[in-house]
């Protein structure tokens, strides 16, 4: 009976680790220099449960963030308006995704004025609440910002053609302001030009609580009471 309890007990163990690890499809500099924009994961095929991820859209005319197994993905029409879909079937070129049921709840007043101060913001406070920061995690802000700049990838559907230039090009950028909704990004050190920009080491997606606006984070500022969510592991 001890043995199968022991059994049990490091399946459950198993599980709950694998659970909370963060996992990567292709990279998104082969992206960026147009080397691959092919496809590498069809959303559908991941279970849905718990799923937390960002990747842009299939060659690269949307992006893609799923929040607690809810499915939101978004483009821009030809009048320049923001459309949300929540349509699973779905591809991406590069993603980065992980399964979380448990997350800790830490309400904090935050003056942030940019993205480099949100990323020390999530290091400094991963650090106190026992996160390694050494690997790859997902954290979660939700209430008001003050500022966001996002932008929505868009590539024309007759360039064939793909390089770092172009792919500034494509970037059809917003800005809200006194908005209120959610942040989800994924930390890492490790991952600079997988899932992470040059000298950073955070990608960031935001959504609005209307499910009307939802984008890539290029800065954000924030100077009021919100919640940040980290996994409990």
């Amino acid at each position: 009976m001890k043995q199968l309890i022991f059994i049990l007990m490091a399946i459950i163990t198993a599980s709950i680790a694998q659970a909370q690890d963060v996992k990567t499809v292709s990279e998104m500099r082969k992206v960026m220099m147009g080397e691959d924009l092919s496809t590498h994961l069809l959303w559908d095929s991941i279970p849905h449960k718990n799923l937390f991820g960002i990747s842009p859209m299939g060659r690269i005319e949307g992006e893609i963030t799923i929040i607690d197994g809810k499915f939101y993905s978004s483009k821009v029409n030809k009048k320049g308006e923001i459309v949300v879909d929540t349509n699973w079937k779905t591809k991406a070129p590069f993603a980065v995704y992980t399964h979380v049921g448990n997350w800790k709840s830490i309400e904090v007043e935050l003056v942030i004025n940019n993205e480099n101060e949100l990323q020390e913001v999530i290091e400094k406070i991963a650090k106190e609440n026992g996160i390694d920061s050494t690997k790859a995690f997902p954290f979660r802000i939700i209430g008001e910002f003050e500022k966001v700049d996002f932008h929505i990838i868009s590539k024309p559907k007759k360039e064939k053609e793909h390089n770092h230039e172009l792919h500034d090009k494509a970037k059809k950028h917003f800005t809200l302001t006194n908005t209120s909704g959610e942040l989800l990004g994924f930390y890492s050190q490790n991952h600079i030009g997988v899932f992470t920009h040059k000298g950073h080491f955070i990608h960031t997606h935001f959504i609005d609580n209307q499910k009307k606006n939802m984008g890539h984070i290029d800065d954000i500022k924030i100077n009021q009471k919100v919640t940040i969510l980290l996994p409990i592991q």
